[in-house]
């Protein structure tokens, strides 16, 4: 983008003033928050961003909460020091993080389909064979027969493949954003036990000894394209151990708090394109008791949770995670975390099993049968977010409200049961 010009930057440049800031080199906008706008300050010594906050959110969250959290966070050096809050908290000023990229060995063209395959059979050979040999060359390997999810068995048959075609690359961590909805989850679970157990049969027959959790999980961390999953899961046991605070709100309260905004709102005129999808809403009530009820059953006891850890929040630096906005954190379900990591982030199946299983090994805070529970984490994080763009639409109007209206579209057909 080119940098701030004109009237908007008059107004920015007075408020860097009060922050401090006179000698200013260039401010060039950050990509938007949903909630709010940030810049990158540079001057000839420093760089900095300056986020400026929406006044819908407000709504949502406390500023005295959010800085808590994010000075907490700093001090433990998983997140940007915060320099300084204007008298409104409408402005912050904070370090800017230099991100680096992510590492990642991306499957070739002729891998599309099989790899998409994986989502519908027990189809994991394929990354086996590519990612597994640690090689930029492949020969035509091997490949076992593997059960389909039809009955029978059918061969994987691979292309010979250039060292040119199989180069790695880098990726900021932004182009990790994916959507997975609780279905998809369970998909990718069903697919991997699938695929272990099949692979069980072939190493027993070999040497006749138990195959262990530890080498289970070993031989799907070798089929990885990248470190993600290792780098979020050090991420969500650093924050595990964060003290949670004078802050605290339950899945259950956080969904009858959004819910009694929404009533409020259906009282006035909001119009029908607003009505409509608040009916939509309205119809997944049973099912959202349900999941909310599944959740509650399986805590132990709350822990720090940032609520919000899609990639657009995550900055990798010196092969470490540092977490940004910090609008939503409290203390709350340790499955909050794991939810949003799992619902928002580009990870293959072999990912999300290895973390989901690492990130639920002993957690003291939930029960061991939590598991169980993911799906029911998941779909509460995307009726969060369709609750969240439908409060969003109700605080504003024009064009912007139609921008909560198309992400409360986006949102919708994540959830299970919408339709």
């Amino acid at each position: 983008m080119p940098p701030i010009i004109g009237q908007d930057k008059d107004a920015l440049l007075a408020v860097l003033a009060q922050a401090g800031l006179t000698d200013i080199s260039q401010i060039q906008p950050l990509a938007d928050g949903l909630s709010n706008h940030n810049y990158h300050i540079e001057t000839p010594t420093a760089h900095y961003v300056l986020r400026e906050n929406a006044d819908a959110a407000d709504s949502f969250c406390s500023r005295e909460q959010e800085l808590f959290y994010w000075r907490h966070l700093a001090k433990a050096k998983l997140a940007p020091e915060l320099l300084w809050v204007s008298g409104d908290q409408r402005y912050y000023l904070s370090q800017y993080i230099f991100a680096q990229s992510l590492p990642s060995f991306p499957l070739a063209s002729q891998f599309a389909p099989l790899m998409e395959d994986i989502e519908g059979r027990a189809n994991l050979l394929t990354e086996k064979a590519i990612l597994a040999s640690g090689t930029y060359t492949l020969e035509q390997p091997e490949v076992p027969r593997e059960p389909s999810m039809a009955s029978g068995y059918q061969e994987l048959s691979l292309p010979n493949l250039s060292s040119k075609e199989l180069s790695w690359k880098e990726l900021s961590w932004k182009d990790l954003e994916s959507q997975c909805s609780a279905a998809t989850f369970d998909q990718g679970e069903t697919h991997i036990e699938a695929w272990l157990q099949s692979h069980a049969y072939i190493k027993l027959a070999a040497d006749q000894q138990a195959w262990s959790l530890s080498e289970r999980l070993a031989l799907l961390d070798s089929l990885t394209p990248n470190r993600a999953h290792s780098l979020l899961l050090q991420l969500l046991q650093q924050l595990r151990v964060q003290a949670t605070g004078p802050y605290h709100i339950s899945i259950t309260e956080q969904w009858q708090e959004y819910h009694g905004q929404l009533l409020a709102f259906a009282a006035a005129d909001k119009g029908e394109a607003w009505q409509s999808r608040l009916a939509q809403l309205l119809s997944i009530q049973t099912q959202i008791y349900d999941w909310t009820a599944t959740l509650a059953d399986c805590l132990v006891e709350p822990q720090f949770c940032h609520r919000d850890l899609n990639p657009h929040n995550l900055l990798l630096k010196d092969n470490q995670l540092y977490c940004i906005d910090f609008e939503y954190a409290t203390a709350s379900h340790p499955l909050c975390e794991l939810a949003v990591v799992l619902a928002t982030h580009q990870l293959t199946p072999a990912q999300r099993y290895l973390l989901v299983w690492q990130y639920l090994a002993g957690h003291p805070g939930l029960t061991s049968d939590a598991i169980k529970a993911i799906p029911a984490a998941i779909e509460m994080y995307w009726v969060f977010a369709v609750y969240w763009a439908l409060l969003m639409a109700a605080y504003t109007h024009g064009e912007r409200q139609q921008e909560y209206f198309d992400w409360f579209d986006h949102f919708w057909p994540l959830i299970s049961h919408a339709s």
